[in-house]
């Protein structure tokens, strides 16, 4: 019986251990290995080994462009809506899918970049109407 608490204890720590860890540690390797490409026509996140293009985004589709940013000017840039963790007010009600927490990661968006003070010159000379937000 005790051995089967330890083995439920051990599980339990090795999840939240993943959880909290080393899943962040994944995600700070695939983000050192993007890169980000402006152009006149479309922004570009790119993988940096592979020279393969991930996603792409036409200017013409962006509606708002989101920075957010501390004090450093270091942060994340979002291309459209920011995902809400409870979700958009605007949503139809139903009763399962209102209210719960909203784990989705914004579809196009530039994270953890520096230097966010000298990109936004570029998208106002782009017209793209842009949002601040420092934290």
């Amino acid at each position: 019986m005790k051995s089967f608490f330890l083995i439920i204890a051990f599980s339990i720590f090795s999840t939240a251990l993943y959880i909290t860890f080393f899943r962040w540690i994944i995600r700070y390797f695939n983000l050192m290995n993007n890169y980000y490409i402006i152009t006149n026509q479309r922004i570009i996140i790119a993988n940096s080994k592979n020279k393969k293009v991930k996603k792409q985004l036409y200017l013409n589709e962006i509606d708002q462009v989101n920075a957010e940013m501390n004090n450093k000017f270091f942060g994340n840039i979002i291309f459209g809506e920011p995902e809400n963790i409870f979700g958009r007010n605007d949503e139809p009600f139903s009763l399962f899918n209102r209210r719960r927490m909203n784990f989705d990661e914004d579809k196009y968006a530039f994270l953890s970049v520096e230097g966010i003070d000298e990109i936004i010159p570029i998208f106002e000379k782009l017209d793209l109407k842009i949002n601040k937000t420092f934290y």
